[in-house]
Formats: structure tokens, C-alpha cells, sequence
């Protein structure tokens, strides 16, 4: 019996860090003044407009631990008075946007990151840092990661391989 229980826990352990869909949490530091945040909120909502159009797409927000603090408030706001549809939960046609807002220490401004998670290409990180006022910061740009399923295929792929191998390893080991 313990032939077969350790080499399937170690599949099930090492195959459950793949399945998760979409982004794993949302963040918020010490907020700037409420004028800052809400620009901060309508500069990404304008951003997420040009991805999907805001008549036709569900959003679900991931909630950051304060769920009642001022960005997540004016973020819902800008989001529906764009057009977007709020979700109560991940749906398979929903778009998932977790986020980071925080200060950076030494120039008093703020950073933003959207993770955004979609069926139709996987997902993509967006960062932009923001002056005290909220306003973008000069000389800087928005900055795109994409990250396509295939990556997460290769992943899953490879760890099917490596369990794999730790089976057939065990199991040699063990009737040995």
C-alpha cells in the first residue's frame, strides 16, 4: 500500500501548483489622497477599455484583504461607470483582475500592477508607476508582460515528466 500512496501524493502535491486559473490575490499598501487614487483607478480602467470592450466584457475584481479600502471602491466605480460588468465570481467568460497598489519609498509615488487572467490568451501583467498627485509618471510607461497557456501546457508538461520519473524511481527503489 505504501508502494503506491507516496508516489501518488508526490504526483497530486507536485500537480496541484499548475491548476489554479488566473491570478492568485489583490494588494493595497497605505493609499495616497483620495484625488490620486481615483485618478489612479480611471487611468486603469481606461487601459483595461482598450483591451476589452467595456459593453460586452465581465469583470471579477480578486479582493485584496481590506476589501473596504479606497482604491478597490473607486476601481469598482471607474469599472462600471466605463461600461464593465462586475462578476461576483470567476466565470469561465470573465475577465480576473487581481491588483498591487503601493507607495514606493523613496519618491513618494505609487506603483500599480494589473494581473488580468482571460480565456482567450492566457493572461498578461501590467505595471505603471504614478506621481504623489496620481498622475502616470514621466518617463515611464506602461509596461506589458503577456503570458500565454502554452507556457502553462510546457509547465504542466514538464511536471508530468518529472512525477514521472520520481514514480518510477520509487517504485524501483522500493521492489528492489
Amino acid at each position: 500500500m505504501r508502494i503506491v500512496m507516496f508516489p501518488l501524493l508526490l504526483m497530486v502535491l507536485l500537480a496541484s501548483g499548475c491548476a489554479g486559473r488566473g491570478p492568485v490575490g489583490s494588494y493595497c499598501g497605505p493609499l495616497p489622497e483620495g484625488s490620486a487614487v481615483a485618478a489612479i483607478a480611471a487611468d486603469a480602467v481606461d487601459f483595461l477599455s482598450s483591451l476589452y470592450p467595456p459593453g460586452h466584457t465581465s469583470v471579477h475584481l480578486v479582493p485584496a484583504k481590506d476589501v473596504g479600502n479606497g482604491f478597490t471602491q473607486a476601481f469598482e466605480n471607474s469599472l462600471r461607470g466605463k461600461g464593465f460588468t462586475l462578476a461576483a465570481s470567476s466565470a469561465p467568460d470573465s475577465v480576473v483582475i487581481a491588483y498591487t497598489l503601493d507607495a514606493l519609498d523613496e519618491k513618494s509615488a505609487w506603483y500599480l500592477q494589473l494581473r488580468i487572467s482571460d480565456s482567450d490568451d492566457g493572461g498578461k501583467s501590467i505595471a505603471r508607476a504614478y506621481t504623489a498627485s496620481g498622475q502616470p509618471e514621466a518617463g515611464q510607461s506602461r509596461t506589458e508582460i503577456a503570458f500565454k497557456r502554452s507556457m502553462l501546457r510546457k509547465a504542466v508538461g514538464k511536471s508530468k515528466e518529472t512525477v514521472g520519473k520520481a514514480y518510477d524511481a520509487t517504485r524501483n527503489f522500493l521492489t528492489e
